[in-house]
This record gives C-alpha cells, sequence and structure tokens, in this order.
C-alpha cells in the first residue's frame, strides 16, 4: 500500500516557497536598490562637496591666502561636527600645524613674504600606515572608502591638491602633490537608516507572507482541497454501500461541475446497484471478464415452492409477494453462505450454482439447512409454505444466453434440465439427490436407499436418493 502523502501540505508547501522566492527576491531587490540609492546619493554628496572644497582652497591658495583655507576648515568643523576636513602633506603630516611650509615658500620667493607662527599646534594629527592614503599620494588619484569605528561609520575621501606650474613659484617644483586633502563624513545615521529599511522590508515580507500564505492556504482549502476532499468522501461512503451521500458544492467552476458529474455517477450506480440484484454474480463476473461460452462440471440447485397456486388463490397480491420474497431471501442469504451463486429466480423458484472441490457437499448443506429452517419456522414465518429441493452433478454449458438487448449469463444442458425434474419430485421439506451428487458425498451425509425414478427427458429410470435431514446426534459435516 503506498504511503498516504496529503495534498494539502504539498500544496502548502509550495505556496510558502512560492510566496518566499517572489516576494523575498521582490522585497531584497527593491530594499537593496532603496539602499544602494541612499548609500550612492550620500557618496556623490560628498565627492561634489570635496570638489567645491578642493576649488576652494586652490584659490584661497594661489594668492597666498592659505589663513583663509585654514579658517574654512575650522569653520566647517564648526558647522557640523560629524563633517571633517584636514590638508596633510604627502609625509602625513597636518598641513599648517608649524612653519615648515612658511620657511619653504620664504626661501622659495627669497623673502620673507609670510610670518612664522609663535605658537605650534600640540595636538596636530598625523597618518600612518594608511593603504588609501599612501595609494593616493603614489597614483595621485582621488581615493574614496568607507569604513566602521566603534559604532560609528565614516565615509572617507582622500583628495590629492596638486602642485600646478603656477604653484610652484611658491612651493617648488621638485614635487607633484603640495598635499592631500582629507574629507570625512560620519554617515552613522544613513546607515542606521538603511538597516532599518531593511528591517522594516523584512518585517513587511513576513506579515504579507503570513497574510497571502493564510489567505491563499484559505482559498485553496476552501475552494479546492475542501471541495475535493468531500468529492473523495462521497466516493468513500458509495464504494462502502451507502448511496444516499451526494456532493454539495456550489462553486461555479470546473469543481461544481465535478461534484455535480460525481452526483449524476452516483444516482447511476445506485441504479445498477439496484439492477445488480436481479443479475446473478456468475452474469456481473462474466460481464467483467468478457467470456465467452464454455463448459464446467458444476452441482446444480433447484428449488420450488410446494403448491404455491393453490396457495396464491386464498391471498391478497401483498401478502403473496411479501411472504414469497422472505423465503427467497431465506434461502438466497443460505446459498451464499456455503458459496453457492443464485443463477436466476424464476417465479418462485430458485435456480442456484455451486462449483469448486465441494461444490457438493456446500450444495446438500446449503438444502438441509434450508429445509431445517422451515421445519422450524414454517408456520410461523413464512405463512405455512414448503420447498422441495433437487440436487445434480454433471457438465453444462455457460454463456451468455439472449440476445443483443437483453442476455442472461446462465446454465444450459441436460443436467440442467435433470436438477429441475429432480425439484419436480420433491415432496414438501424434501431433498432428491442425483447418483452423480451422493457418489462425491464420502459417506458424509445420510440418504435413504437408492431408488429409481422416471423423469421427464430420459428414456431410462434414473437412481436417486433422499437426502436425510440431520439431527443433533449427527457431526457436524
Amino acid at each position: 500500500m503506498k504511503h498516504f502523502k496529503p495534498i494539502t501540505r504539498r500544496v502548502n508547501t509550495i505556496i510558502i516557497l512560492s510566496l518566499v522566492f517572489g516576494l523575498g527576491m521582490t522585497t531584497a531587490y527593491f530594499s537593496y536598490n532603496e539602499n544602494s540609492a541612499l548609500i550612492s546619493t550620500t557618496r556623490n554628496n560628498l565627492h561634489q562637496q570635496s570638489d567645491i572644497l578642493y576649488q576652494s582652497i586652490k584659490n584661497a591658495m594661489l594668492p597666498g591666502n592659505a589663513p583663509i583655507a585654514v579658517s574654512l576648515f575650522t569653520d566647517i568643523r564648526d558647522i557640523n561636527p560629524a563633517y571633517e576636513i584636514m590638508l596633510f602633506r604627502e609625509n602625513g603630516v597636518q598641513a599648517f600645524s608649524d612653519n615648515t611650509t612658511i620657511d619653504t615658500v620664504n626661501t622659495n620667493l627669497m623673502r620673507k613674504k609670510f610670518s612664522e607662527r609663535l605658537t605650534q599646534i600640540n595636538d596636530m594629527f598625523t597618518i600612518h600606515n594608511d593603504p588609501q592614503f599612501t595609494s593616493t599620494v603614489l597614483q595621485r588619484k582621488t581615493s574614496a572608502f568607507q569604513i566602521s569605528d566603534k559604532g560609528q561609520t565614516f565615509f572617507t575621501i582622500y583628495k590629492p591638491l596638486l602642485n600646478l606650474p603656477k604653484c610652484a613659484v611658491c612651493h617648488g617644483s621638485d614635487h607633484t602633490i603640495r598635499g592631500i586633502i582629507k574629507i570625512r563624513s560620519n554617515i552613522t545615521p544613513i546607515v542606521k537608516k538603511q538597516r532599518i529599511n531593511l528591517l522594516i522590508a523584512g518585517a513587511f515580507f513576513i506579515l504579507l507572507l503570513l497574510f497571502l500564505t493564510l489567505l491563499l492556504t484559505r482559498f485553496f482549502k476552501t475552494k479546492i482541497l475542501g471541495p475535493v476532499k468531500h468529492i473523495g468522501t462521497v466516493c468513500t461512503e458509495v464504494t462502502s454501500g451507502n448511496f444516499n451521500s451526494r456532493v454539495t458544492i456550489n462553486n461555479e467552476d470546473e469543481i461544481g461541475v465535478l461534484g455535480d458529474t460525481v452526483n449524476t455517477m452516483v444516482e447511476g450506480l445506485y441504479e445498477r446497484f439496484q439492477l445488480s440484484k436481479f443479475v446473478s454474480s456468475s452474469t456481473i463476473n462474466s460481464i467483467k471478464n468478457k467470456e465467452e461460452g464454455f463448459k464446467d462440471s458444476i452441482t446444480l440447485f433447484f428449488s420450488d415452492i410446494r403448491s404455491f397456486t393453490a396457495y396464491s388463490e386464498n391471498k391478497t397480491p401483498e401478502q403473496i409477494v411479501e411472504n414469497l420474497n422472505k423465503i427467497l431471501s431465506m434461502q438466497t442469504e443460505i446459498i451464499h453462505k456455503y458459496g453457492g451463486d443464485v443463477d436466476k429466480y424464476v417465479g418462485d423458484e430458485v435456480v442456484a450454482l455451486f462449483t469448486g472441490e465441494e461444490k457438493e457437499i456446500n450444495a446438500c448443506r446449503s438444502a438441509l439447512e434450508i429445509q431445517k429452517e422451515l421445519a422450524a419456522r414454517s408456520a410461523s414465518h413464512y405463512d405455512g409454505l414448503q420447498v422441495g429441493i433437487g440436487l445434480n452433478t454433471g457438465e453444462v454449458i455457460l454463456g451468455m444466453i439472449g440476445s443483443s438487448q437483453r442476455a442472461d449469463f446462465t446454465v444450459i444442458g441436460d443436467h440442467v434440465n435433470f436438477a429441475s425434474r429432480l425439484c419436480d419430485a420433491a415432496k414438501p421439506g424434501q431433498v432428491i439427490i442425483s447418483d452423480s451428487v451422493y457418489t462425491n458425498l464420502h459417506n458424509r451425509f445420510k440418504t435413504s436407499n437408492p431408488y429409481k425414478i422416471k423423469v421427464k427427458g430420459k428414456e431410462k429410470f434414473q437412481r436417486v436418493y433422499i437426502l436425510t435431514p440431520l439431527t443433533k446426534e449427527d457431526p457436524e459435516v
């Protein structure tokens, strides 16, 4: 048996995976773009500001107004403490922190154009072992980078201040770079905003995922899985023989059409089930197996109600049908109990077939039990009705007999007619068996002494036996 795997679990898995992949990719894409745009805009602004500051410093220093540049740095730091701008020499020492540059300029001009500082800057900054600074000095190109320090995030730009020909008059022509402008901005608020955006996007993604998962799961359960499960339940009920169940689906879609189709199918199956009561199991099996005619050795069982015509003259139709159905139902139940198959009902007559190695024994058991039931309850339950039974074993022809419009899978042959004649000869409560049946009983039943009877269709007398009913002292057979 295959392991049952609920389709609900697989549908939910598919929904969740689809939403996680789809919404996750979409949310990640937009969050990435938004945060990238935020950082990119910040960096572009800082680059633009560095260009502006570069031009301002250059223009201030060309006419020898270096103090203006120094004042500019101070003013910027005072206005925005998160924004830092400094100028360094090539060796990493902060410019304007001592008299080195003033002495160089005065020497190159061969006159004392700038007065020396009376005090030195004690807290001057120096840059050591900074690969970005070294790269800027060596390559003479602007470098920009982002670093985190003690929970703070900074974006830094190193921009070289070139020693142009017009600058060489004061600074000399033995070097290319006069200094490195360092612009550093604290972008911690922007990074925090970026993280908050990611958290908001993540929370939104989770909430949307849960909402859509619940919504789609409910939709599938209500509109698809629930109705399909209901249809399966109805089919299971029909399989167990309950034809009263019906599919109640109001969907105006394929599922609704399927439900209507199942209802129509159940109604058709119920009709066929009712009709099967009028068809033998051998007929049903022959239809399933597409069998044609064949020969087989079987034991034929014929029973007929004695004096039924006279009985019918004194009863109402309702009484006749009721009591006839009772006695026929009782016989059918006992025949089925011992593996027999009711081939047909002909008025008040029952025709049954027994096959297998113990077909004679099972047929005799059925006949004796039927007579025992009638002997005990005929007057009280079956309105005094009695039956005579005839049994015969022989090779017969089985096949679909009839026309293309109406046919029945039944038996024909001389042995069938002989069994019917034995039934006609049996008295009420009597079971007559043929010699072929007796031969295969192997003394497991008591019978009368053999005697001969003349039956219609046979030229010679036939040897038959009367099956003796079992008593309490008799062992089970």
